[in-house]
């Protein structure tokens, strides 16, 4: 096993949103965990494991609610664009995204999953990296997590066979009554799902979606975790940036922290350009709100800044030949069939 003192987890934005959307203050969150009140902002950065830890127990503590880890998973990979959700939502099942899952959280995560698929069932198990035990938060929001993205991504109300935990949860009532099984005390941290379930089709199962992201991923998965190219930091800025209307050059360069000039200049050197990656994070977005949401053409179109619907509309009948409900119709029939 690692050292712990030598493992890193990345905290950046994603984080501060959750802490918003608990009604925390980021700034007090992080000076109780005496970590540096600018920790959260651009692109974050990556701190040591006890440091993490010490977050996540600031979050706990000054959150003071026995149901943070339903609300903590029910948030988590929804509001915001988060690779890891975004490539598992376009999995086939949940056998294949657990496995895409286990790929990106080997990377970002101080834990790993342990996925073992057999016959009958499935079972996903959360190994910390290091000796150091998993934050008893941390572990039931993950458990939280991925029970409620089974459901969203079958539309089905899927109870697993088994959720285990070494501890016994603050309301165990209101988890169990969530879970729709026991929660059975033992030294793992898993959750185990029946083979049909694991099986059961995802209705937001797009391979073509899957085929735009997964060079990335996989790029950064063979290189260990090393730093991301401009293009894709830029894709993940407009990511955050676009629902808000601030998705010009300058607002990603002045994200980023360097100039216009610059930007645009390391975009080239990758062989793109600004146009074309913000073209491409428009289309990624549409698919994903089209697929994984109810939301309609106007609120689509809001959220990726354009600045009226028609705008959107003629874009997306470039990027596919056809409406982005006709779309919406065909995958999600299509994905029904396979």
């Amino acid at each position: 096993m690692p050292n712990p003192q030598d493992l890193r987890v990345h905290v950046g934005k994603a984080a501060r949103i959750l802490m918003s959307e608990l009604g925390l203050d980021p700034v007090i969150v992080l000076q109780r965990a005496a970590l540096p009140s600018g920790l959260l902002e651009g692109d974050g950065r990556k701190i040591l494991l006890g440091e993490y830890y010490r977050l996540i127990s600031s979050v706990t503590d000054e959150a003071a609610d026995p149901l943070l880890a339903l609300k903590l998973g029910d948030a988590a990979g929804i509001d915001y664009f988060d690779p890891a959700f975004f490539a598992a939502m376009c999995s086939p099942n949940m056998n294949v995204a657990a496995v895409r899952l286990a790929d990106y959280k080997r990377l970002v995560s101080p834990f790993m999953l342990d996925v073992e698929i057999g016959s009958g069932a499935t079972q996903i198990a959360f190994v910390c990296k290091s000796d150091a035990p998993i934050h008893p938060t941390m572990a039931l929001t993950e458990i939280v997590f991925l029970v409620n993205f089974a459901r969203r991504a079958t539309r089905h109300q899927i109870i697993p066979q088994s959720v285990s935990m070494p501890f016994h949860p603050p309301d165990a009532v209101a988890y169990e009554a969530h879970f729709g099984c026991p929660i059975v005390q033992d030294v793992h941290r898993s959750v185990t799902f029946t083979a049909v379930d694991a099986r059961r089709p995802f209705v937001t199962h797009d391979d073509e979606i899957w085929a735009l992201f997964e060079p990335g991923l996989r790029r950064k998965i063979e290189d260990g975790g090393s730093d991301p190219t401009t293009r894709t930091k830029v894709a993940h800025c407009l990511n955050e940036l676009l629902p808000s209307g601030r998705a010009t050059v300058e607002d990603v360069a002045r994200e980023l922290a360097m100039s216009k000039r610059t930007l645009q200049r390391r975009l080239a050197d990758e062989g793109t350009n600004w146009l074309e990656v913000l073209s491409d994070a428009r289309e990624a977005l549409a698919k994903h709100y089209l697929a994984t949401t109810e939301y309609g053409t106007a609120e689509v179109s809001f959220l990726l800044g354009y600045e009226d619907p028609n705008s959107f509309f003629r874009a997306f009948k470039r990027w596919e030949n056809t409406s982005p409900e006709m779309w919406r119709v065909q995958h999600r029939d299509q994905s029904v069939l396979h």
